[in-house]
């Protein structure tokens, strides 16, 4: 049986001028939106129905959360317009692409995608024929059930990090391997800069001791799903009096607060090693060469309205440690429905858990299109 942890619950999702509701209503007939557009990659929405607060969650109702039947579309400033396509709709006849499509389905059949665009182009990116770009609006219309939903985001100018680098953590973990990621920013002189700090390890080996025979370790390949949003404040505003000034700080590995099965929990929950990246062999007694950890990086400009909803979303987790244990005061830019479509000028890095290497911005990582997800 799979356990699902659910990124909204949004029968008590509702903006700061909203009033919440406690009955536990049937509420199916609103629509959560988790939707993205970054500078030079196809803009994309997932698509799930509302569920009341006392609901649970089985394989069964699983299958009926999402919403695939939707008319998805997305304006830019200026008039120019594209669709997002229903994944289960996409067919490219290219074994590879059809592939990775397939996979994305399964799990997500409420997953829609700006198409079409040069999904082959593997030399030249990031993608040239998408609509997103910096410096823009953008108007999410969603057209389901005989109700129009809307949002408006937009993508901030390219302002990110200049270089990002692993750094070990002795202080506060036993284990001589584990540590962050720091980075260097140069804050602009303007108000209203936030950045957002999101990582997915693409290779990493999970040391695992057998509880009831700790001579028993096991060494295995892994990788995370999803991107995780970092710990301790995955967005931050303006960081606090350091306006226009160039600084040093780092964040730590996070957890992945998507839709997720209990399949994954052993790669995000590893005992120990929580919070942290590795760079090598974090367990004795065992002769298996551990690689350090390969990640993207992902560090992201975002707007006002978007740092809102992550912040009040962020916030609740720390405070309660689950956002839904109580009424919520979320501050989602959903018109007629619940979640966040949030625009990011995004900086990519592809770099190891290894000390002394620095990646710089002049050699940012572009990624392919499944790489974002």
């Amino acid at each position: 049986m799979r356990r699902f942890f659910y990124l909204f619950i949004p029968l008590v999702i509702c903006s700061c001028e909203k009033e919440v509701d406690l009955t536990p209503a049937n509420s199916n007939d609103k629509i959560v939106v988790e939707g993205v557009i970054q500078a030079g990659y196809p803009a994309y929405v997932m698509l799930t129905k509302s569920s009341p607060y006392f609901s649970t969650v089985n394989a069964a109702s699983y299958e009926n959360i999402f919403v695939t039947d939707a008319v998805v579309s997305v304006r830019k400033s200026g008039g120019e317009k594209v669709d997002l396509i229903n994944i289960n709709s996409i067919q490219t006849n290219n074994p590879i692409i059809d592939s990775l499509i397939y996979s994305i389905a399964v799990q997500y059949p409420g997953f829609y995608v700006e198409w079409p665009f040069d999904i082959l182009n593997f030399n030249d990116l990031p993608y040239k024929d998408v609509i997103g770009d910096y410096g823009n609006r953008y108007d999410l219309e969603i057209v389901w059930n005989q109700d129009t939903i809307t949002s408006t985001t937009t993508i901030p100018y390219d302002y990110t990090v200049d270089s990002v680098w692993f750094k070990l953590d002795t202080l506060t973990n036993s284990r001589d391997s584990l540590g962050n990621f720091w980075f260097r920013y140069s804050d602009p002189d303007t108000l209203g800069n936030t950045l957002m700090f999101e990582s997915k390890r693409i290779a990493h080996i999970k040391e695992w001791v057998n509880p009831e025979d700790p001579s028993n370790i096991i060494v295995s390949k892994k990788r995370d799903p999803l991107y995780s949003k970092a710990l301790w404040g995955f967005v931050r505003n303006d960081f606090e009096g350091l306006n226009g000034t160039s600084f040093e700080s780092y964040f730590q590995r996070g957890n992945i607060s998507e839709i997720l099965s209990n399949e994954y929990d052993d790669i995000i929950y590893e005992e120990g090693e929580r919070g942290y990246f590795k760079m090598g062999q974090s367990i004795p007694n065992h002769n298996e060469y551990v690689h350090p950890d390969t990640v993207l990086i992902r560090i992201s400009q975002i707007d006002l309205a978007s740092y809102n909803f992550w912040r009040s979303y962020d916030f609740q987790l720390s405070s309660n440690g689950n956002p839904f244990a109580e009424p919520l005061n979320i501050q989602t830019n959903i018109n007629g429905g619940y979640g966040i479509w949030h625009g990011k000028s995004s900086t990519y890095f592809k770099a190891i858990a290894k000390e002394g290497i620095v990646y710089k911005i002049d050699n940012r990582y572009y990624p392919f299109v499944n790489e974002i997800l």
